[in-house]
């Protein structure tokens, strides 16, 4: 089993492949040598044991393979809280799979009628006590646990002397250089400690030279008419300009439009192809996904309900806060996490029933019509919509359907192989319509009498590999490395200027642009970039750890900063909670 084990992960890992390291080999074939032992002492099966744990390392890999293509991110402890998600949301995730999930039934099927003959075969000979095979379970369960846990001698087997390529907050680039096991099971390790330690004198120190305009924003009063706020996060936006042989505005040119009549600029998110909630979750705390570098997806264990978090903060202030999502509400834990942050009616793909589709998924411009509608109707106090879009959904690979003329006379470049052509016609086809929704929706938005801010964001940039290997970006970066696009705009004079920033400093850029009090860790933000604009945008690395450091300590203490830096505040958890109305 020991020698099946290093074989296996010599055959199935392409980092292991092209090299030949014992140490790496070792500490990649260990987790599956254990399950192996594992299967051995339940079944007393020696051949079942090599056959179903191969089998089970094998789909692991596949799975594993899958993330990587469409998320450029290996399989994490983390995803283990995603298990139900998977089962009760088959149809949604097998679009990933592509002809892997066809290969991988059948492998299955054939698995199970190998294993049933080898456990009839296997019934006929001598099996071992069952006091060695009971020695066996514990021995593996045991080097299981205390291996996932870095308990002992195992953390010092997978540090950074042991494995010197790895590097936590490049999980992809890490696995490609130590394996995908080892970095597994490192990284395993590193995920017990869920909020790092806080430097409290870094913030201490940042709020001691700045307490004046930390106590500024936490005491301004907020304007006495307030507007409506509109806030969309469309599903894998960006400008494909970025890419060479594109040019801008050519595909989204309703966005180019709106955005050179207020604040524009590109946006950096913590994710790629995939993992809105982590872009989401920035946009609607300003706590920065990096700051928490072993929370993959922070609506599982990270958020509370005392977070002061955008919806539960302009709730305090008279708002009614309302979600618009036309997917199913259990997705991403949504249902659960939204009222925690403090949204007080939430409308899901029920609530959608009979909507426009475009593709796959409800229309763009059906969403917007619905948001619209309950916003004219919603009475005569200040509203907060978020809108979470679904039309551009990926994978980017599907036949475009009804779309299939909506390019027009936009060519694509000659340089896309047919991968390639394929998966930009279908993105670009609903980037176009969705685009074009985005222009009427902001025209009858913007036209109503009230004052009203839009916030238009895109979550992250759409998994396309082909496309990206044929035509490369203008930058030569990694697909990883680029922006996508953000704009706030209002039917009130608003001064256009260009800013470029990261996903979670929109909260703060929001309430400062509006006038709100900012309080706790939001006004450390504001007060944070205005410190490094006025350095000329020197320094960021100084300015990002003050408020890596901060949204630390908030959360670790859960209660909003002072302007002192410290929490001194009243934890949020005392405050009244708004009521939650939800329909699916």
């Amino acid at each position: 089993m020991a020698l099946a084990s290093v074989a296996l992960v010599w055959w199935l890992d392409l980092a292991l492949r092209w090299t030949f390291e014992p140490a790496l080999l070792w500490r990649n074939a260990l987790p599956v040598f254990l399950v192996m032992l594992l299967i051995y002492g339940l079944s007393g099966r020696a051949l079942m044991a090599l056959l179903l744990g191969g089998g089970i390392a094998r789909l692991v890999f596949e799975v594993n393979a899958i993330k990587e293509l469409n998320l450029d991110e290996p399989l994490l402890p983390g995803d283990l809280v995603l298990w139900h998600q998977v089962l009760h949301n088959m149809g949604f995730f097998a679009h990933y799979t592509g002809h892997r999930l066809v290969l991988l039934l059948l492998a299955l099927l054939a698995a199970m009628a190998v294993l049933w003959a080898i456990w009839r075969l296997e019934g006929r000979w001598r099996r071992p006590h069952w006091v060695a095979r009971a020695s066996w379970i514990v021995l593996s369960l045991l080097l299981l646990g205390t291996l996932y846990r870095g308990i002992g001698p195992w953390r010092e087997a997978y540090a950074d002397e042991a494995l010197p390529d790895f590097q936590l907050w490049d999980p992809i680039d890490s696995v490609q250089h130590v394996g995908f096991m080892a970095g597994l099971v490192r990284m395993s390790q590193e995920a017990d400690t869920t909020i790092p330690k806080a430097d409290e004198l870094l913030v201490r120190d940042f709020a001691a030279r700045h307490i004046a305009d930390l106590k500024a924003r936490m005491t301004r009063q907020p304007p006495a008419d307030l507007p409506d706020i509109v806030v969309v996060q469309s599903e894998a936006f960006f400008d494909p300009g970025v890419l060479k042989d594109m040019d801008y505005g050519v595909f989204v040119p309703n966005f180019e439009q709106l955005a050179a009549t207020g604040i524009t600029g590109n946006l950096t998110t913590p994710t790629y192809g995939g993992g809105t909630i982590r872009t989401e979750f920035e946009t609607l705390t300003g706590y920065p996904m990096q700051a928490f570098p072993s929370v993959v997806y922070p609506y599982y264990g990270l958020v509370g309900g005392w977070m002061p978090a955008v919806p539960r903060r302009l709730a305090a202030l008279g708002y009614s806060t309302t979600l618009y999502h036309p997917f199913s509400g259990s997705f991403w834990n949504r249902r659960q996490t939204m009222p925690e942050l403090g949204f007080q009616h939430a409308y899901y793909r029920q609530a959608f029933a009979g909507a426009e589709r475009a593709g796959e998924y409800i229309s763009d411009r059906a969403l917007f019509d619905y948001v619209l509608a309950h916003l004219d109707d919603g009475g005569s106090g200040p509203h907060y919509a978020m809108a979470i879009t679904m039309e551009n959904h990926g994978p980017w690979d599907f036949d475009v359907g009804m779309l299939a003329n909506v390019l027009g006379r936009r060519p694509l470049p000659k340089s896309l192989s047919a991968a390639g052509t394929e998966e930009m016609v279908y993105y670009l086809s609903h980037l176009v319509n969705g685009d074009a929704a985005l222009g009427d929706f902001a025209k009858r938005l913007l036209a109503r009498p009230r004052w009203t801010v839009l916030m238009f964001y895109g979550d992250h940039l759409p998994a396309l590999p082909s496309a990206f290997a044929d035509l490369h970006f203008d930058d030569d970066g990694l697909e990883v490395q680029e922006h996508t696009r953000y704009m706030l705009v209002s039917n009130r004079p608003l001064a256009p200027r260009k800013l470029d920033l990261s996903s979670y400093d929109l909260p703060a850029l929001l309430f400062d642009t509006i006038g709100l009090p900012e309080d706790g860790y939001l006004a450390f933000d504001s007060v944070a970039r205005q410190a490094w604009a006025q350095n000329h945008y020197q320094d960021g690395v100084k300015y990002g750890q003050v408020l890596f450091n901060a949204a630390q300590l908030e959360v670790a203490c859960r209660r909003k900063l002072d302007a002192a830096g410290d929490c001194g505040s009243v934890p949020s958890q005392d405050q009244p909670q708004p009521g939650v109305a939800r329909k699916e």
